[in-house]
């Protein structure tokens, strides 16, 4: 029993001094997407921790008792989640009845992690539920027992055990916790007689655990703040400065919206005045359609023209030639669908320019005469030609006074 002791004291030492060495390590706090607020901030965290417990086992084996156990651990806890350590326990197990007696003993040594359940399904609790957490532990390791039955020889060895617990821990203050744990072991031996038949243990155990760097170890950091979350800045400034900026926007869109409409309206007038003047001019500049009259018209033309007589080198019409035109007048104003192209010619005697000149006095002289006698003049049109065109020789005197001429063309005026 006393060697018991002395073992699980020895471990604590140990644990003390690997605790020693790296207490002074230290981990920066992860802050997510603040990192451009908390850049180069950070904290000292001490992940180690120790413990110490008893409490009682019972044997499930018939006819076992109750009997103590004692024992300590050190952890280390890599964030508000989980951690991993290494427990040693001393479990008595004494018999007195039935006979013969039993004297037993397991000194259990196991690796184990540790997983703090409150901060996965509760991560934002209130600051006065983070004291309290549920943990659940796991882990593999070995026991080395021995026992001594009335009037025997002792007997020892070891054999692998599996441990599973549940650990309801909660903080006195920053640096010491105590803890109410519950757990279960079972011994892979076969092989121990009676004292171990059954290869299971049940535990309760009362414990402490002192926290090395007190405020800054992890296990005092609940997950909500190990992990900040991520600060929003203030939008509503920012969405009323953009409500602004786009009634602005709005706004100056309205107004040259209307100033294009005023510039696409002053196009649209310009497009009208313009397709109105081609309209007229196309009007002016068509080509009137050529008409062809009726023997009887034609009679009356060519009648006027042959007998259309004027005064020697002068564009004054003689009076012979008065009822011939008259008639044609007659027939014009019948015929308000006409226009009537007068051309005048003379032959090539004399000066050119002169000649020139003459056929358009000529041309104008019976266009004159015509509107005298009630012809409208917009169906009157007269030009001159000159000696251009000639019907017939210049070398003679015949040709010539057949070249000194005024013709007529009709046109309609639709």
């Amino acid at each position: 029993m006393k060697k018991s002791f002395l073992t699980l004291f020895a471990a604590l030492s140990l644990v003390a001094s690997v605790n020693a060495q790296d207490q002074v390590e230290e981990q920066a706090v992860a802050t997510s997407d603040v990192e451009a607020a908390e850049e180069g901030a950070k904290e000292s965290i001490n992940h180690w921790s120790i413990a110490v417990k008893g409490g009682i086992n019972y044997l499930r084996q018939s006819d076992q008792k109750v009997d103590m156990e004692i024992g300590g651990l050190i952890e280390r806890t890599f964030n508000p989640r989980w951690g991993m350590g290494i427990e040693y326990m001393f479990l008595n197990n004494d018999q007195e009845s039935p006979k013969p007696l039993l004297d037993g003993y397991c000194h259990d040594i196991t690796f184990f992690g540790s997983v703090n359940v409150s901060n996965i399904i509760a991560p934002y609790r209130s600051a006065g539920w983070q004291k309290l957490n549920l943990y659940a532990n796991g882990g593999l390791g070995a026991t080395i027992y021995g026992y001594e039955l009335e009037g025997a020889e002792k007997e020892t060895g070891a054999k692998l055990l599996f441990l599973g617990a549940a650990n309801l821990e909660y903080d006195v203050c920053k640096w010491l916790g105590i803890f109410l744990e519950a757990q279960y072991r079972w011994h892979t031996n076969a092989e121990m007689d009676g004292f171990t038949a059954g290869r299971s243990f049940l535990s309760a155990n009362l414990g402490l655990r002192l926290k090395f760097a007190g405020e800054s170890n992890i296990r005092n950091i609940a997950w909500a703040d190990y992990v900040p979350q991520v600060e929003l800045p203030d939008y509503a400034p920012m969405l009323e400065a953009q409500k602004q900026e786009c009634a602005n926007m709005t706004s100056r869109l309205e107004d040259q919206i209307n100033a294009q409409n005023e510039q696409i309206k002053k196009l649209q007038d310009k497009i009208k005045f313009t397709q109105d003047s081609l309209d007229r001019h196309i009007k002016m500049t068509k080509v009137p359609e050529k008409i062809a009259p009726t023997a009887e018209e034609e009679k009356i033309i060519k009648t006027a023209l042959s007998n259309l007589e004027f005064e020697s080198g002068k564009a004054v019409i003689k009076s012979s030639s008065f009822q011939y035109l008259d008639n044609l007048a007659n027939m014009a104003k019948s015929r308000k669908d006409w226009v009537l192209h007068l051309k005048g010619y003379t032959d090539n005697t004399g000066d050119k320019a002169k000649n020139l000149q003459l056929s358009k006095d000529r041309a104008a002289a019976v266009k004159n005469y015509l509107v005298s006698k009630g012809v409208d003049p917009v169906n009157l049109e007269s030009k001159g030609f000159g000696d251009e065109n000639p019907i017939a020789t210049n070398k003679t005197a015949a040709g010539r006074a057949k070249n000194r001429r005024v013709e007529i063309d009709l046109f309609s005026n639709k």
